[in-house]
């Protein structure tokens, strides 16, 4: 018999009927008058994974804000930290995203592409660079007992 594995109702294929945005910002939970702080992992158009220090219980009527987007839900399911809501009715997942910007670049820098440091394949070594580089490496290979 295979072990148990908890698992929440976002992962389960027969629950993801919509598209969903996955993302990484702040929002908002109006719980029983209060307003508490929440992060918005990923969206679709009947509900959001939300994730906070202190989730409301499952079965918990909120109002979901973010932006303009304000939505009546049900907290559908949780654990741990992580809790998903379902909307009472469906919402434009595009005004909730629309508030997250593209990256800003100056318009006179370019952004140059990320490299690890390292040699290129046609690299050439100096001989004192080539023996420092084999020392080095000789030296590491004792240490590990190889």
């Amino acid at each position: 018999m295979a072990p148990y594995m908890a698992m929440d109702e976002s992962s389960n294929s027969q629950n993801r009927r919509n598209k969903r945005s996955l993302v990484l910002i702040a929002a908002r939970l109006r719980i029983e008058g209060e307003s508490v702080e929440v992060r918005l992992r990923n969206l679709s158009c009947n509900g959001a994974l939300l994730e906070s220090d202190a989730p409301p219980s499952v079965g918990s009527e909120v109002v979901f804000e973010r932006g303009d987007t304000v939505a009546a839900a049900r907290v559908a399911w949780g654990q741990n930290s992580r809790f998903g809501i379902q909307f009472h009715q469906p919402i434009e997942e595009n005004e909730v995203l629309v508030h997250i910007g593209k990256p800003r670049v100056e318009p006179d820098k370019e952004r140059k592409p990320f490299r690890r440091a390292g040699f290129k394949a046609d690299t050439q070594l100096s001989p004192l660079e080539r023996y420092v580089g084999e020392a080095w490496f000789k030296s590491l290979s004792n240490q590990l007992g190889e």
